[in-house]
C-alpha cells in the first residue's frame, strides 16, 4: 500500500483564499511545472474534478455544499458528486421519475449536453425515445424505463387537458 504523504500547507492555504483553483494555480503554488506532483500533492487532500469547463478546475471533498441532486456551482464552474459529467447526466435520468429531456437535463447542469447524452446511448447507458417536439432520456434498466415512460406519457396528458380547458400557463 502506499503511502501517502501529508499534503504542502500551502495548498491547505490556497483552497482557504479561493475555494476552486485551476492547474496553473496549483502549479504556481507548489513552485513545479509536473501535473505529477500537483496530482501527488492534491491526493491526501480528496479533490473534486469540475464537471464543466472541461474538468478544468479543483476543488476539495469539504468545501462544496451540494444541492440534493449532488451538484454545486461556483460561479459558472459545476461540481458533482458522481463526478464527470457522463456519470452525473446518467445519475440524473436513473433518479427521475418521468426521464428528462435535453433541455431539462441542460437547466439542471447549465450546460449544452447533446454530445455527452448522444453517447451514454451509444453506449446503452440510457435510452432514448422521440417524445413530443423532443427526445426523452430513460434509464436503460427495461422496468425502471417503462415506468419512466408510463409518468411521462401521465405527465403529457396532465398538461394537455389543462391547456385545453384555458389554464395557459402549464
Amino acid at each position: 500500500m502506499p503511502h501517502l504523504v501529508p499534503a504542502p500547507p500551502v495548498l491547505e492555504a490556497l483552497f482557504r483564499r479561493t475555494p476552486v483553483v485551476d492547474l496553473d494555480a496549483l502549479r504556481h503554488a507548489l513552485h513545479t511545472p509536473s501535473r505529477t506532483t500537483v496530482f501527488r500533492a492534491l491526493r491526501p487532500l480528496r479533490y473534486l474534478t469540475s464537471y464543466s469547463h472541461t474538468g478544468r478546475y479543483y476543488t476539495l471533498r469539504r468545501i462544496p455544499r451540494f444541492d440534493p441532486q449532488g451538484l454545486w456551482w461556483h460561479h459558472d464552474i459545476g461540481f458533482s458528486t458522481h463526478g464527470t459529467l457522463r456519470r452525473t447526466l446518467g445519475h440524473l435520468v436513473e433518479i427521475a421519475p418521468a426521464g428528462h429531456t435535453h433541455d431539462e437535463l441542460r437547466d439542471v447542469v447549465h450546460l449544452r449536453v447533446h454530445n455527452t447524452l448522444r453517447r451514454l446511448v451509444l453506449a446503452h447507458a440510457l435510452v432514448r425515445k422521440p417524445w413530443q417536439d423532443a427526445s426523452v432520456y430513460l434509464s436503460a434498466s427495461p422496468d425502471v424505463a417503462a415506468a419512466q415512460w408510463q409518468r411521462r406519457h401521465a405527465i403529457g396528458e396532465a398538461v394537455a387537458w389543462f391547456r385545453a380547458h384555458g389554464h395557459a400557463s402549464c
